[in-house]
Formats: C-alpha cells, structure tokens, sequence
C-alpha cells in the first residue's frame, strides 16, 4: 500500500476575509501550513487555524516566509545567512508555543513562496533553516521541495524530511517548480492537476514543462486552497486514493 499526506497553506490571509478553514478543506487534508504572520496572516487567523486543524485532527506545521506582506513573500529578500536563520528561527518559535497554547504540538516545518525556492537551489540558506528548525525542536519534520538541496541538508543533520510534491504547479526539467511569471506554470484544469497527481503518487515521477519525464520522491502532496474547484478536485483525489490502494495518512514521526 502506498501512503501519501495531503498538505495545504492557510492562515495566508487576514482576520476579517473569508479563510480557507471556513471552506471545509479541513476534513480533505492530513496536515497544514500556517503562515507565521509575516508573508501573510495575523496572530487571530493564526489561532483560528489551529484550532480548527486540531478540531479535524489534522497536523500543524509552521510555514516561515520572508517579512513581505505587499509581494506575498514571493520576492527574494537579499538576506544574509544569519537573518534567515533568525527569521525561521522567530516564525517557527511563534508557531510552535500558539500551537502548543490551545493544546497541541508542532509536527512540521515548511517553508513558503521565494524563501522555498531559495532553499532548494542554494546550500548555505539550506542550512541556516535546517539550523533554525533543529535548535527549536530537532523531532520536527522538514517538507521540502522533493530532490532539493534543502533535502539533502536535512537528511545530512539527522531531521526527519517528507519530499514534497505539486498536484498544481508545473515543474521545470532539473526537477525544480517552473516560476510563476512563466505561462503555464500553475495546472489549472482539474484533470491535469488529477493526471499530475496519479503519476507522482503511483510512479514517482512527472512530466516536466518540455515534455520529459523525471523521476521524484513524493511523500507528501500540496494542493493549493485559492484554486475555485478546490474541494471537488479533494474529493475526487480522496475517491481515487481508495481505489488505487492509496492510503491518506499524516505523515507519522519516526
């Protein structure tokens, strides 16, 4: 049986909007990405969010961006290696002890938007996160972007690492996410997303944007909240899952 973890990112909005927990996304995921406050989110959506994952018991994970609330944390932010240490370090420390307040417990750390993309090409920002997630709590799960330097940085410090995979994001040839400004880039029908999704999970690879296939670790899947068919697309993912001996399951702490 194959085993696969649906993740999301929420709380990527502010108190008063209508959030993605008030969709029912809840009850399609095994875990969940909060924003930490800086890309996006505040301390009542935060609060808000968490409580709703414990409620469908769901996993919590941080999701660290860089401070750029008007770019979405999707523009790179020039920082040298010890701000990005101290800029996880701040937004997975909050994350963790809100988390730990209303009754639960941190399982994962994922990055967002350019500090992500950052991560997977270049080594020593690898390791400043890596850093930053150990010297808070070394049992924490690092989701990165599968085959990337950030996983080989996590698995070189001994923290437990989920690969992780896109069932709506187009990806370049050597593996990495093709870059949203590129036409194309983000899968907007549901049976391409659904295509995606069955070759990733069943054999471990996908077709890149100039046709080629390469080859992917995929332990844990991200469906992305803002798509409009959001919650058809789970259903119909979860209906595939069970007849394709597909089990969907948090990723569990070794």
């Amino acid at each position: 049986m194959i085993h696969l973890d649906i993740n999301c990112d929420m709380a990527e909005g502010f108190s008063r909007g209508r959030q993605a927990e008030d969709l029912g996304i809840m009850k399609w995921i095994t875990s969940v990405n909060i924003a930490c406050g800086l890309h996006a989110g505040d301390p009542h959506l935060i609060c808000r969010t968490i409580e709703a994952a414990l409620k469908h018991d769901v996993k919590i994970g941080a999701h660290p961006g860089y401070a750029d609330v008007q770019g979405f944390g999707r523009r790179s932010m020039n920082l040298s290696v010890k701000e990005v240490y101290e800029l996880v370090l701040y937004q997975v420390a909050a994350l963790s002890g809100m988390t730990r307040a209303l009754g639960g417990e941190l399982h994962h750390v994922k990055l967002h938007g350019a500090l992500y993309n950052e991560a997977a090409e270049r080594p020593e920002l690898a390791e400043a996160v890596v850093q930053a997630v150990a010297d808070i709590d070394e049992e924490l799960i690092l989701y990165a972007l599968s085959g990337s330097k950030l996983v080989e940085a996590a698995l070189e410090h001994g923290l437990q690492v989920a690969e992780e995979v896109f069932a709506d994001r187009a990806y370049l040839p050597n593996g990495r996410l093709a870059p949203r400004e590129l036409e194309g880039s983000v899968l907007i029908s549901k049976e391409e997303r659904m295509e995606q999704a069955r070759q990733l999970v069943l054999k471990q690879r996908v077709k890149t944007v100039n046709g080629q296939h390469i080859d992917l670790a995929a332990d844990t899947l991200c469906v992305h909240h803002e798509s409009h068919d959001v919650l058809p697309f789970l259903g119909e993912l979860h209906k595939w899952a069970k007849q394709n001996d597909v089990k969907i399951e948090p990723i569990s702490a070794r």
